[in-house]
């Protein structure tokens, strides 16, 4: 759990870490959500307590915004020194109070709670992209009720607005919107002219940054795209933006993966193409779609209204 997630990073320096801890099996363990507002469970107060003690543990670290979710947890941290030990150790710590709490409390000595795929860190790197994951810690519970009160996300959206989207055209879009909110998307463009070593490199670096809490977005066509495609399908709390260069007419989410993808609010399927544009992997509109895919994770564009939240 100590071990480094940021490849590169010295984690005994300074740092600015978006912390993100699932249950296991997705289990509602930590709290629940009454019109928009997050109400703690047992385990949530354990994790709250056992959160707070990491600053009086290790005063290096100052605790910024929070989100207890009923089966995640978000945390920002900062290291303003370097600190007596990494934030990995801390994290372990918080998981194992909570988990020891709760065994006791439940008379359940072989009780499970933590998804076994770790934690999962993100390195903040500027002081906007700071303000935007704690934006996005806060603006959490609302987003948790949203999908809960919208089961029309599996139904097609028509004149999407938001200010990252490109306003020359008209989107439709199935699925969760607000994905669209997310400080970080990482464009997933994997060029078939591109040599195997430059390939693998590249798919490695997209994978890393999703590992780190990035939301890929693409139009998942090439190979290497679907091989991204896959090994996102494989990470337990990882989401998806997908881009299609063709129109909606005949879409229609199918499948126990593309279900349970978009009724836990993962899954965005959009597109800026009509209705009626075939579905066929033409040229211009593959060139169109990753210059989309581009703009879109680049930033605001300034196109309308936002996305709900």
């Amino acid at each position: 759990m100590g071990r480094v997630r940021v490849r590169g990073h010295d984690y005994h320096a300074r740092g600015y870490y978006f912390i993100t801890v699932g249950t296991l099996n997705r289990h509602p363990w930590l709290s629940r959500i009454e019109s928009g507002q997050v109400v703690l469970e047992p385990a949530g107060e354990l994790l709250m307590a056992a959160w707070r003690k990491i600053a009086l543990e290790d005063p290096a670290y100052e605790l910024g915004v929070t989100s207890v979710m009923p089966d995640h947890f978000h945390g920002m941290a900062i290291a303003r020194r370097p600190p007596k030990y990494v934030i990995g150790t801390h994290v372990a710590r918080v998981e194992g109070r909570v988990l020891h709490g709760m065994r006791k409390r439940l008379n359940a000595p072989q009780l499970q709670m933590w998804d076994r795929d770790g934690f999962y860190d993100y390195l903040s790197l500027d002081a906007d992209m700071l303000r935007a994951f704690e934006q996005y810690i806060l603006d959490n519970p609302a987003r948790w009720q949203l999908r809960r009160d919208h089961p029309e996300w599996f139904r097609k959206q028509y004149g999407i607005q938001h200010p990252r989207l490109p306003g020359e055209t008209t989107w439709t879009a199935y699925g969760d919107a607000t994905l669209l909110n997310h400080p970080n998307l990482v464009p997933v463009i994997v060029s078939t002219k591109i040599t195997e070593a430059e390939r693998v490199a590249l798919i490695s670096e997209i994978l890393s940054k999703v590992k780190a809490g990035a939301v890929p977005i693409g139009g998942f066509i090439s190979p290497g795209e679907h091989e991204v495609a896959a090994e996102v399908g494989k990470l337990a709390r990882a989401r998806i933006i997908k881009l299609e260069p063709w129109g909606l007419k005949r879409y229609k989410p199918s499948g126990a993966a593309a279900t349970r993808w978009m009724a836990s609010g993962r899954t965005l399927v959009l597109t800026g193409f009509p209705d009626d544009e075939p579905v066929e992997c033409r040229r211009a509109n593959c060139l169109k779609n990753n210059e989309w895919v581009r703009r879109i994770a680049s930033g605001v564009e300034g196109s309308g209204a936002q996305a709900p939240r």
